[in-house]
């Protein structure tokens, strides 16, 4: 009988080989689409709205339309491949405006639900360290497959599929709906599972990265940073001096 991890070894033998050109086309596309321009704030708005909706309204198919909308995933991949080489500069960038990514959801819940009213009832998930860890697996094999459908693009029709199986946006959502209906309990419950799937996918991700050797491709990550942080800078530049 075959070694089962000799068997595993060979069917994944070369699944994280990639070419240098690989590497640079992840690497340019990963960060582009993590760049907070007007498309990106237009889905993370209309992403928090839907989710946010469709929680007030206990309305599972609706939620799930809206985590196929959300942007967020993205910019926390470009936080996992700066960590992979440890670009500071691009993690530190990124992380800002992620973090207000984050507020901005919460705030959309809290909002939603002052004007409309609280959901009929919470969804109660059982508040067990069984729960916190199959939490926390679904979520590293969510960033392990979520990065390794961007580096390979073969593997790119599975991304749809895995945007509903990362869980960020609904509870940064509940966080919201918790303040807003001054139920503390469940927006820190909330917080903790969000904080498990932001670990768990970051830590997944980072895996990929490491595996697939992308510090052979520090320079370019560099490079490409530093190209993004120039052309935002002189966007800005052109818009103050349009306002002149």
């Amino acid at each position: 009988m075959n070694n089962p991890g000799k068997v595993i070894k060979e069917y994944t033998k070369g699944a994280f080989d990639l070419t240098k050109r690989d590497q640079y086309r992840t690497v340019n596309e990963l960060i582009n689409r993590s760049v907070p321009d007007a498309t990106y704030y237009a889905l993370l708005i209309l992403s928090s709205l839907i989710i946010t909706a469709g929680l007030l309204l206990n309305n599972t198919a609706i939620v799930i339309g809206g985590m196929l909308v959300t942007p967020l995933l993205t910019p926390i991949l470009v936080i996992s491949l700066g960590m992979s080489v440890g670009e500071m500069p691009l993690i530190g960038r990124t992380t800002k405006f992620v973090l207000y990514s984050f507020l901005f959801v919460i705030g959309s819940g809290l909002l939603l639900t002052l004007v409309f009213g609280p959901p009929s009832e919470f969804t109660v998930i059982d508040n067990s360290v069984r729960t916190a860890l199959l939490y926390f697996v679904v979520a590293i094999a969510s960033g392990v497959a979520a990065t390794f459908a961007w580096i390979r693009k073969e593997a790119s029709e599975a991304l749809p599929g895995i945007a509903i199986a990362v869980s960020l946006v609904p509870p940064l959502a509940l966080i919201g709906i918790g303040f807003g209906t001054l139920d503390t309990e469940i927006a820190g419950f909330y917080f903790v599972i969000f904080a498990l799937n932001l670990f768990g996918i970051l830590m997944g991700s980072l895996i990929v990265f490491t595996l697939s050797k992308f510090h052979i491709a520090e320079k370019k990550i560099k490079q490409k940073n530093e190209e993004i942080v120039v052309e935002q800078h002189l966007k800005k530049i052109s818009k103050e001096l349009n306002e002149e």
